[in-house]
């Protein structure tokens, strides 16, 4: 119950702000993963380690064709990679290729979904996260009303728990406290859960 509901709250915070950015690599004469599934708002780079790969976004029947007919209006990947914004990721399927590879199987997907709108959390105590990109450390000021049990939780995107920053402790009038990030692997959009007594707020962290 505890995750679905980290779930709901992470919705609106993926639709504004900072979108999730996901990598695609090249293995080889593949893409990986050739099939990806994405949220829309989501940004999307192409890391391709050769100068021979590009993408090209193509129709479906093109796709199954194997040809490499640019479709209008959709995305072009230069070769050696490159970003392809939001904004040419509309909701649905998106079929592309590799120009050069596409007859060796060298073709992915990439599934826009929607999100769901759902209301913000908020909190009668105003919380406090910063800075706001991070690299080595977040500092947290929150002052609550009453004395309460105060805990602080990082989750990933996918609501999975990547490090607890501050196990059950008792506040008392203003927490102000910094953590360090050195033991988090990988950069992107982090969410920071702050359970006080009954009342839970979460505040979306990006870290470089």
């Amino acid at each position: 119950m505890k995750k679905m509901l980290l779930s709901l709250f992470l919705i609106p915070f993926c639709m504004s702000g900072y979108g999730a950015t996901i990598t695609i690599v090249n293995v080889g004469l593949t893409f990986s993963p050739a099939t990806l599934t994405i949220n829309q708002g989501d940004d999307v780079i192409f890391n391709l380690n050769s100068q021979l790969h590009n993408a090209v976004e193509v129709s479906q029947a093109t796709w199954n064709a194997d040809g490499v007919a640019p479709l209008e209006g959709g995305f072009t990947v230069a070769f050696g990679g490159g970003s392809v914004s939001s904004s040419l990721l509309p909701l649905g399927t998106h079929y592309y290729v590799c120009t050069n590879h596409v007859t060796f199987g060298m073709k992915g997907i990439i599934i826009v979904q929607a999100v769901a709108s759902v209301p913000e959390t908020s909190s009668q105590n105003a919380v406090q996260l910063y800075p706001n990109p991070a690299k080595d450390y977040i500092t947290v000021q929150y002052n609550p009303s009453t004395s309460s049990v105060v805990e602080i939780k990082l989750f990933n995107l996918q609501g999975k728990l990547v490090n607890v920053l501050l196990p059950k402790t008792e506040v008392s009038g203003l927490f102000l406290r910094s953590f360090s990030l050195n033991k988090i692997t990988g950069s992107g959009v982090y969410f920071v859960q702050i359970v006080s007594g009954e009342n839970t707020t979460y505040q979306k962290l990006v870290i470089l």
